[in-house]
Protein backbone atom coordinates (compact mmCIF):
# COMPACT_ATOMS: atom_id res chain seq x y z
CA UNK A 1 0.00 0.00 0.00
CA UNK A 2 1.07 3.59 -0.63
CA UNK A 3 1.20 6.22 2.07
CA UNK A 4 -1.36 8.85 1.17
CA UNK A 5 -1.00 11.23 4.13
CA UNK A 6 1.65 11.41 6.83
CA UNK A 7 1.60 13.81 9.78
CA UNK A 8 4.74 14.21 11.86
CA UNK A 9 4.49 15.89 15.28
CA UNK A 10 1.81 18.27 13.97
CA UNK A 11 0.32 21.04 16.09
CA UNK A 12 -2.23 23.70 15.18
CA UNK A 13 -2.81 26.74 17.35
CA UNK A 14 -5.58 29.24 16.65
CA UNK A 15 -5.06 32.84 17.73
CA UNK A 16 -2.08 34.20 19.62
CA UNK A 17 -0.99 35.23 23.08
CA UNK A 18 -3.38 34.70 25.96
CA UNK A 19 -6.25 34.15 23.51
CA UNK A 20 -4.55 31.28 21.71
CA UNK A 21 -6.19 27.85 21.59
CA UNK A 22 -4.28 24.66 20.82
CA UNK A 23 -6.65 22.64 18.65
CA UNK A 24 -4.21 19.86 17.71
CA UNK A 25 -1.03 18.98 19.58
CA UNK A 26 1.82 16.60 18.79
CA UNK A 27 -0.08 14.42 16.33
CA UNK A 28 1.84 11.85 14.30
CA UNK A 29 -0.16 9.48 12.12
CA UNK A 30 -0.28 7.90 8.70
CA UNK A 31 -3.01 7.00 6.24
CA UNK A 32 -2.42 4.44 3.52
CA UNK A 33 -4.29 4.30 0.22
CA UNK A 34 -7.65 2.62 0.83
CA UNK A 35 -7.69 3.15 4.61
CA UNK A 36 -11.10 3.85 6.19
CA UNK A 37 -10.88 5.60 9.55
CA UNK A 38 -13.41 7.07 11.95
CA UNK A 39 -12.11 9.97 14.04
CA UNK A 40 -14.07 10.11 17.29
CA UNK A 41 -14.08 12.51 20.20
CA UNK A 42 -16.16 15.08 22.02
CA UNK A 43 -17.01 18.46 20.58
CA UNK A 44 -13.93 20.68 20.75
CA UNK A 45 -11.50 17.75 20.89
CA UNK A 46 -9.80 18.76 17.63
CA UNK A 47 -11.52 16.44 15.14
CA UNK A 48 -12.41 19.13 12.61
CA UNK A 49 -8.98 20.75 12.75
CA UNK A 50 -7.32 17.37 12.22
CA UNK A 51 -9.50 16.68 9.18
CA UNK A 52 -8.75 20.12 7.73
CA UNK A 53 -5.03 19.45 8.13
CA UNK A 54 -5.33 16.03 6.49
CA UNK A 55 -7.27 17.50 3.56
CA UNK A 56 -4.82 20.36 3.11
CA UNK A 57 -7.43 22.98 3.99
CA UNK A 58 -5.30 24.22 6.92
CA UNK A 59 -1.59 24.42 7.68
CA UNK A 60 0.11 23.23 10.84
CA UNK A 61 1.62 25.74 13.23
CA UNK A 62 4.48 23.29 13.81
CA UNK A 63 5.33 19.87 12.46
CA UNK A 64 4.99 18.62 8.90
CA UNK A 65 2.40 17.01 6.61
CA UNK A 66 3.20 15.08 3.45
CA UNK A 67 0.98 13.50 0.79
CA UNK A 68 3.43 11.08 -0.90
CA UNK A 69 0.91 9.15 -3.02
CA UNK A 70 -0.61 12.40 -4.31
CA UNK A 71 2.70 13.79 -5.48
CA UNK A 72 2.34 17.00 -3.49
CA UNK A 73 -0.29 19.16 -1.81
CA UNK A 74 -3.76 17.67 -2.41
CA UNK A 75 -5.28 20.97 -3.51
CA UNK A 76 -2.62 21.54 -6.16
CA UNK A 77 -4.59 19.31 -8.53
CA UNK A 78 -8.41 19.54 -8.64
CA UNK A 79 -10.37 16.43 -7.76
CA UNK A 80 -7.86 14.69 -5.50
CA UNK A 81 -9.84 15.44 -2.33
CA UNK A 82 -13.58 15.03 -1.85
CA UNK A 83 -15.21 16.89 1.04
CA UNK A 84 -18.51 16.21 2.81
CA UNK A 85 -19.62 18.54 5.60
CA UNK A 86 -22.20 18.35 8.37
CA UNK A 87 -24.36 21.24 7.22
CA UNK A 88 -25.76 22.17 3.82
CA UNK A 89 -22.97 22.42 1.24
CA UNK A 90 -24.99 22.65 -1.96
CA UNK A 91 -25.22 25.92 -3.87
CA UNK A 92 -28.86 27.15 -3.68
CA UNK A 93 -29.18 28.45 -7.28
CA UNK A 94 -28.05 25.14 -8.82
CA UNK A 95 -30.11 21.98 -9.12
CA UNK A 96 -28.75 18.68 -7.82
CA UNK A 97 -27.13 17.66 -11.10
CA UNK A 98 -25.43 21.01 -11.55
CA UNK A 99 -24.16 20.92 -7.96
CA UNK A 100 -22.58 17.53 -8.62
CA UNK A 101 -21.16 18.60 -11.98
CA UNK A 102 -19.70 21.90 -10.77
CA UNK A 103 -16.40 20.53 -9.35
CA UNK A 104 -15.87 18.63 -12.59
CA UNK A 105 -16.38 21.78 -14.63
CA UNK A 106 -13.98 23.71 -12.39
CA UNK A 107 -11.42 20.94 -12.97
CA UNK A 108 -11.69 21.45 -16.73
CA UNK A 109 -14.23 18.77 -17.67
CA UNK A 110 -16.41 19.61 -20.68
CA UNK A 111 -20.09 20.36 -19.83
CA UNK A 112 -21.65 17.29 -21.47
CA UNK A 113 -19.42 14.59 -19.91
CA UNK A 114 -19.54 16.46 -16.59
CA UNK A 115 -23.33 16.29 -16.57
CA UNK A 116 -23.31 12.64 -17.64
CA UNK A 117 -21.00 11.80 -14.74
CA UNK A 118 -23.20 13.82 -12.39
CA UNK A 119 -26.36 11.98 -13.42
CA UNK A 120 -24.59 8.62 -13.09
CA UNK A 121 -23.33 9.52 -9.61
CA UNK A 122 -26.78 10.68 -8.48
CA UNK A 123 -28.31 7.43 -9.69
CA UNK A 124 -25.64 5.41 -7.87
CA UNK A 125 -26.66 6.90 -4.51
CA UNK A 126 -30.37 6.49 -5.15
CA UNK A 127 -31.39 10.06 -6.00
CA UNK A 128 -31.24 10.03 -9.79
CA UNK A 129 -34.86 11.16 -9.93
CA UNK A 130 -33.96 14.33 -8.01
CA UNK A 131 -31.42 15.64 -10.53
CA UNK A 132 -33.54 18.65 -11.44
CA UNK A 133 -34.46 19.71 -7.91
CA UNK A 134 -33.01 22.71 -6.15
CA UNK A 135 -31.40 22.24 -2.71
CA UNK A 136 -34.39 23.89 -1.00
CA UNK A 137 -36.59 21.14 -2.44
CA UNK A 138 -34.49 18.36 -0.90
CA UNK A 139 -34.71 16.82 2.55
CA UNK A 140 -31.60 16.71 4.72
CA UNK A 141 -30.96 13.07 3.84
CA UNK A 142 -31.45 13.72 0.13
CA UNK A 143 -29.09 16.70 0.23
CA UNK A 144 -26.37 14.61 1.88
CA UNK A 145 -26.80 11.94 -0.79
CA UNK A 146 -26.25 14.62 -3.40
CA UNK A 147 -23.12 15.71 -1.51
CA UNK A 148 -21.88 12.10 -1.59
CA UNK A 149 -22.67 11.92 -5.31
CA UNK A 150 -20.59 15.06 -5.85
CA UNK A 151 -17.63 13.32 -4.23
CA UNK A 152 -18.21 10.10 -6.16
CA UNK A 153 -18.41 11.87 -9.55
CA UNK A 154 -14.97 13.42 -9.08
CA UNK A 155 -13.28 10.08 -8.22
CA UNK A 156 -11.00 11.53 -5.52
CA UNK A 157 -8.07 9.72 -3.92
CA UNK A 158 -8.98 11.07 -0.46
CA UNK A 159 -12.47 11.56 1.00
CA UNK A 160 -12.80 13.68 4.15
CA UNK A 161 -16.18 13.86 5.86
CA UNK A 162 -16.71 16.08 8.92
CA UNK A 163 -19.75 14.92 10.93
CA UNK A 164 -21.58 14.15 7.66
CA UNK A 165 -24.56 12.65 9.51
CA UNK A 166 -24.75 15.10 12.40
CA UNK A 167 -28.03 16.66 11.25
CA UNK A 168 -29.74 13.44 10.15
CA UNK A 169 -31.95 10.99 12.00
CA UNK A 170 -30.58 7.51 12.63
CA UNK A 171 -31.88 5.64 9.54
CA UNK A 172 -30.74 8.37 7.15
CA UNK A 173 -27.41 8.73 8.98
CA UNK A 174 -26.57 5.05 8.60
CA UNK A 175 -27.58 5.13 4.93
CA UNK A 176 -25.32 8.10 4.20
CA UNK A 177 -22.30 6.62 5.98
CA UNK A 178 -22.78 3.32 4.16
CA UNK A 179 -22.88 5.22 0.86
CA UNK A 180 -19.60 6.92 1.76
CA UNK A 181 -17.96 3.63 2.70
CA UNK A 182 -19.20 1.98 -0.51
CA UNK A 183 -18.02 4.94 -2.61
CA UNK A 184 -14.57 4.87 -1.03
CA UNK A 185 -14.33 1.11 -1.52
CA UNK A 186 -15.37 1.34 -5.17
CA UNK A 187 -12.87 4.14 -5.83
CA UNK A 188 -10.08 2.64 -3.76
CA UNK A 189 -9.99 5.99 -1.96
CA UNK A 190 -8.87 6.74 1.58
CA UNK A 191 -11.83 7.73 3.77
CA UNK A 192 -11.64 9.75 7.00
CA UNK A 193 -14.88 10.48 8.86
CA UNK A 194 -15.18 12.61 11.99
CA UNK A 195 -18.10 11.58 14.18
CA UNK A 196 -19.26 11.56 17.79
CA UNK A 197 -21.74 8.75 17.09
CA UNK A 198 -20.45 5.24 17.95
CA UNK A 199 -22.90 3.69 15.48
CA UNK A 200 -21.35 5.70 12.66
CA UNK A 201 -17.81 4.95 13.85
CA UNK A 202 -18.69 1.27 13.92
CA UNK A 203 -19.27 1.31 10.17
CA UNK A 204 -15.54 1.89 9.56
CA UNK A 205 -12.80 -0.68 10.25
CA UNK A 206 -10.44 1.66 12.13
CA UNK A 207 -10.92 4.37 14.73
CA UNK A 208 -8.75 7.23 15.92
CA UNK A 209 -9.80 8.95 19.15
CA UNK A 210 -9.13 12.64 19.75
CA UNK A 211 -8.78 13.90 23.33
CA UNK A 212 -8.01 17.58 23.97
CA UNK A 213 -6.09 17.91 20.72
CA UNK A 214 -4.10 14.68 21.01
CA UNK A 215 -4.67 11.54 18.99
CA UNK A 216 -4.86 7.90 20.01
CA UNK A 217 -4.93 5.73 16.92
CA UNK A 218 -5.21 2.10 15.82
CA UNK A 219 -8.29 1.29 17.83
CA UNK A 220 -10.70 -1.22 16.30
CA UNK A 221 -14.31 -0.18 16.04
CA UNK A 222 -17.02 -2.34 17.57
CA UNK A 223 -20.01 -2.91 15.27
Amino acid sequence: MNTLVELQDVARTHGSGSASVVAVHGVSCRLESGDQVAVTGASGSGKTTLLHLIAGLDRPTTGSIRWPALGGHPLSEPGQVGLVFQGPSLLPPLDAADNVALPLLLAGEAPRPAREKALEALASVGVGDLAGRLPEELSGGQAQRVAVARVLAASPRLIVADEPTGQLDSPHALTVIDLLVDAATDLGATLVVATHDPRIAGRLPRRWAMHDGTLREDETCSP
